[in-house]
């Protein structure tokens, strides 16, 4: 492999647990953008915390601008190394981040279905980004209509699935990358 490949998606579209598999298949290494970012938080502030809990207790802006710093080391990182990198789902919101992200490697873009994806993400509680807390269908077809076209322009692939199981999925991608 010689690009690094950047895994992009919604929440629970499975970019951490694909990644995983498609590191190991491929034999380089895994990275979680946003592990990483805890680990720059907890390096920064002294304070642990998740992903989750620095963006409700900073708020968005913040949490991005965290976020493009982590990127920025990620891509200087990559100068010496290859890899297979899960993104936060919002990562590509951000045209700064798009553009670190496309130097970066191949972006493959997890395209997983509303209905199969409300129930994954749910099943954890509402998100605090979900725009209708009291309606989460109505949310994620808003999001995913906003999304999508953000995913699918920045994807060098574009990767289409429902229930498969993630094993199955990397050894799609691996297949697709050997075309």
């Amino acid at each position: 492999m010689q690009k690094s490949l950047i895994l992009i998606g919604m929440k629970s579209s499975g970019k951490t647990t694909i990644g995983r598999e498609l590191a190991q298949r491929l034999g380089v290494a895994f990275i979680d953008v946003d592990h990483r970012l805890e680990a720059h938080y907890l390096q920064t502030t002294g304070k642990r915390r998740t992903f989750r809990q620095i963006l409700a207790h900073h708020g968005g802006d913040y949490f991005r601008t965290l976020e493009q710093t982590v990127l920025r080391t990620l891509a200087e990182e990559l100068q010496a190394h290859t890899g297979v990198f899960s993104t936060g789902g919002g990562t590509v919101l951000d045209p700064e981040n798009r553009a670190i992200l496309a130097a970066m490697g191949r972006v493959i873009f997890l395209d997983v279905a509303a209905e199969i994806l409300l129930p994954r993400i749910i099943a954890g509680g509402i998100p605090a980004f979900f725009p209708y807390p009291d309606d989460p269908a109505r949310s994620l077809r808003e999001l995913l209509a906003a999304r999508r076209p953000i995913y699918c322009a920045m994807a060098d692939l574009v990767i289409a699935y429902g229930n498969e199981s993630p094993e199955l999925v990397a050894e799609r991608i691996v297949g697709e990358l050997c075309r």
